[in-house]
């Protein structure tokens, strides 16, 4: 019997050759069959099928192959292989779109390293849903006041009474820097007073101890794994051990209770922790009661407490204990509330009692730029996408014509866009990790570039984006085209299409003016804020902490500072001379017996401390050794005689902390930043309570001087670095994040300045393409090259023009907001906005004219024969 080809082979030519007239050519399959069956029968089949497929014309199967690729890897294979000869073509367009997005692609990446790590800080407490911190708004005058700090009281209190309220703990409102010693070894560290529930409210890791019991004893200190290492040359059976702690207040041996392992991801840093009960030990009776203000409080609510209700709670609570002693003033009580903890580190600016955002501001700000950023370079993306698929309209129609379909196109050109989006993620991965380093120079963090989920899923996320935004014009706009009209050369661009392109420039320098407008604007008020005249000399001031034996003699050592060589001056300050941060109410003075609700902000000095930084003085004089009970005097700030409505102030009494007599009026000087109006401030003579040594030394020989002083405190605290700061440095650190706003700013609108010039770069070089014979015919006419680039430029002129009009209202008002979070500020003045205006018109006019140039110089007779 003679063998018959299989059914299923003929069904396979049907489906594979749109074949219908299988039928009348069976004869000729029959005999190819049979010999194949007579050679190989156990290969018969596939062998038949295979030359099936070369019995018909190479050129059919290839026309069906551009239809129906074979499988997937051959599709890709295919546009790979299109996509990288397209690239060699048009190296120009290739480098240019890869530059841009690539750029874009990595500041988009750095700004997600910096706002994943501002947002994460806190948020590693166990508890964090639970974890709130007790708040309370006073009324100041007309003000209202947001403080952190509540009475000794009010945690036993809480706990005894409110049945809400699963764990509380309180911390000192004040850190302190002590000398730890063991043994010979003596080192500087810093710590915090806390009540025994710390480690239950805060999910610090305990190394060592129980959490409940670390800080129950008086004696009990718990220190961090570092300070152990230090102390001890390791974190291993350490607990039990002795430490001494040299510091004013809480000077004692202490017990090892515990180790705790330090976090990076916490905003609050320390190296060890004594307990509360040593705190109440050495604080003074008369300062422990409702009226004190002197501890945080932060609580952990019970699962399904409601917030809203239980503020309620809290506040009626807090009014119930303080009206004894408000003594029939309201004011004192206020009104106490809850914030959830973690939201504190970015959302710690309250205005009038009114949470008016802080650090969440610049994350803010920061994803902005950076969603701002990645637009742009898809807009330029595809800009430049588009001028070089004008090239490439008579190869869509070619592809068209011989039966290729138009998801094919689409597959092809949105593969191109992702094979460069791709390649720029590579590129923005490699320019991250180089330029990371300089980066937390700039932010002051330790950002590190890992294989994180989150961060690989976004990045990923983005390239996808991205790839299909900037490819989706070419692929959808192209592929709809029709063969003949393309063949023919009758495609015209649309005035829609035209419209979004141009639309889209204007929106890339809207987003860049309006950056370089921010970035003037923040660098000429932290100009500001760094020239103005303060009030006092920062300048060649030195401060470093009373520590050691400087708490026993600081007199003597302040003798001997004065007469070292290149030392002008020296004192004490309680506090740091830039942030006086201790604040009272409820004094009364002649004319005004009722105790007041003025909050006064205050120092404790020692002699010499007005001469030492050059305060001005308006009436009177300052402390001096040539008058005794110096202790019972006080000096007053400008703002404090003008809201006492006192007249000849200087003689007379009030009652500030005791009854002192005015022996001097200092001119205002600005003890907190620039963000406050001067309050009403006053000096009392406490050299005792001073924490802080202020020397000015001459501006000559400096390090001279410093090895000087360096040596003298030395010989009081010897094996103990001398780590002194500068005022001015101190001064500078308030507005560390404006300049590091400031600076990221500028490599930002930096950055999106070049894309957008490279966008328009493309638009510019897709013009000249459509009009290039347009340009020949009228070089052979007689128009000179400087006419024809005028001709080119016109309309991105007017694009940027338009751009310069949206843009700089909308700078104005970003700026004036930004500003107003300054006291003391600068006035917007017109040249900012003009100057940006025609800082980018500059830009552009340098990136077309480059373009336009170019194309003005073709040979017409070149330019008439490009197809």
């Amino acid at each position: 019997m003679e063998k018959q080809p299989p059914k299923n082979a003929l069904k396979f030519l049907r489906w594979f050759c749109r074949l219908d007239f299988i039928e009348e050519i069976e004869g000729d399959l029959t005999e190819i069959f049979r010999k194949r069956y007579e050679q190989s029968p156990g290969k018969a089949k596939c062998k038949f099928i295979w030359d099936i497929v070369n019995y018909f014309r190479p050129e059919f199967i290839r026309s069906f192959r551009s239809s129906y690729p074979i499988n997937t890897l051959s599709m890709f294979r295919h546009n790979f292989l299109i996509t990288y000869r397209n690239f060699l073509r048009y190296k120009s367009s290739f480098f240019i779109n890869l530059i841009g997005l690539s750029s874009g692609l990595a500041s988009v990446l750095l700004i997600y390293l910096w706002v994943y790590d501002e947002v994460s800080i806190d948020k590693f407490h166990a508890k964090d849903r639970q974890l709130y911190q007790v708040l309370k708004n006073l009324s100041e005058g007309e003000e209202i006041h947001t403080s952190e700090n509540n009475s000794d009281l009010l945690a036993p209190a809480l706990t005894q009474e409110v049945p809400e309220i699963e764990y509380i703990t309180t911390v000192a409102a004040w850190p302190l820097p002590g000398i730890l010693t063991v043994g010979e070894k003596r080192l500087k560290a810093t710590g915090w007073v806390a009540s025994k529930d710390f480690f239950n409210v805060f999910s610090y890791r305990l190394i060592h101890g129980n959490k409940d019991r670390v800080l129950t004893e008086k004696h009990d200190v718990v220190i961090s794994d570092e300070l152990s290492a230090r102390l001890f040359g390791t974190g291993e059976n350490v607990v039990g051990k002795v430490i001494a702690l040299d510091e004013e207040e809480y000077a004692d041996t202490y017990v090892v209770s515990g180790v705790f392992e330090k976090n990076r991801r916490s905003s609050d840093q320390f190296d060890f922790l004594i307990t509360n009960a040593m705190y109440l030990d050495r604080r003074p009776p008369s300062y422990i009661g409702w009226h004190s203000n002197s501890l945080k409080a932060y609580v952990i609510l019970r699962e399904g407490v409601d917030l809203a209700s239980f503020n309620v709670k809290l506040n009626d609570f807090n009014r119930v204990k303080l009206t004894p002693m408000a003594e029939g003033h309201p004011e004192y009580i206020g009104t106490m509330f809850l914030e959830k903890y973690s939201n504190r580190y970015l959302y710690n600016r309250y205005e009038n009692g009114m949470n008016k955002g802080g650090r969440i501001d610049y994350v803010i700000l920061f994803s902005t730029i950076a969603l701002f950023i990645l637009v742009i370079a898809c807009i330029n993306f595809m800009n430049l996408s588009t001028a070089r698929a004008s090239r490439r309209l008579k190869e869509v129609g070619i592809k068209k014509a011989v039966g290729a379909l138009r998801r094919s196109l689409v597959v092809q050109y949105l593969s191109e866009s992702m094979i460069v989006s791709f390649l720029s993620l590579f590129v923005a991965l490699i320019i991250v990790f180089l330029f990371l380093p300089n980066f937390n120079l700039i932010t002051g963090k330790h950002l590190i570039l890992t294989p994180d989920p989150v961060l690989i899923l976004g990045a990923l996320g983005i390239v996808l984006i991205t790839g299909l935004i900037s490819g989706s014009y070419p692929a959808l706009y192209l592929s709809r085209l029709k063969p003949v009209e393309v063949l023919k050369g009758k495609i015209a661009s649309s005035f829609g299409e035209l419209f979004a392109r141009r639309g889209l420039v204007i929106f890339q320098f809207s987003i860049s003016i309006l950056l370089i407008v921010v970035v003037l604007v923040v660098y000429q008020q932290i100009n500001f804020v760094q020239t103005k005249n303060l009030g006092y000399e920062k300048d060649h001031v030195i401060a470093f902490e009373r520590l050691g034996k400087l708490t026993e003699s600081l007199e003597t050592f302040l003798t001997e500072a004065k007469n070292t060589q290149g030392v002008v001056n020296a004192s004490a300050i309680s506090g740091d001379v830039t942030n006086f941060n201790n604040n009272d109410s409820g004094h009364s003075w002649e004319g005004h017996s009722d105790r007041s609700n003025i909050v006064f902000t205050h120092a404790r000095v020692g002699f010499d401390f007005v001469e030492t930084l050059n305060i001005k003085m308006k009436e009177g004089r300052s402390f001096s050794k040539d008058f005794s009970n110096e202790d019972s005097k006080i000096i007053l700030n400008e703002t404090a005689v003008k809201v006492m409505q006192l007249t000849d102030p200087v003689g007379k009494t009030v009652d500030i902390r005791g009854k002192r007599e005015i022996i001097g009026i200092v001119k205002d000087f600005h003890f907190k930043s620039l963000y406050e109006q001067i309050d009403p401030m006053y000096l009392i003579y406490s050299p005792a309570t001073t924490s802080t040594v202020l020397l000015k030394i001459q501006a000559a020989n400096q390090a001279e001087t410093l090895a000087r002083v360096e040596k003298l405190y030395h010989t009081f605290n010897p094996g103990i670095p001398f780590d002194f700061r500068f005022v001015d440095d101190e001064y500078q650190a308030l507005y560390v994040a404006e300049q590091r706003v400031a600076k990221l700013s500028q490599y930002f609108a930096g950055i999106a300045i070049l894309i957008s010039s490279l966008g328009l770069f493309g638009l510019a070089a897709f013009t000249a393409e459509r009009r290039i014979k347009e340009i020949g015919i009228r070089k052979i006419l007689g128009s000179s090259e400087l006419e024809i680039v005028r001709m080119l430029s016109a309309d991105f002129n007017r694009m940027v023009l338009i751009s310069i009009v949206i843009s700089l209202p909308a700078s104005y008002l970003i700026a004036s907001k930004w500003l107003e979070r300054f006291a003391y500020r600068i006035d917007l003045e017109w040249w900012f906005f003009v100057g940006a205006g025609l800082l980018a018109m500059v830009i552009a006019c340098i990136t077309v004219g480059v373009q336009t140039l170019k194309a003005a110089r073709m040979n017409p007779v070149q330019s008439l024969k490009v197809e």
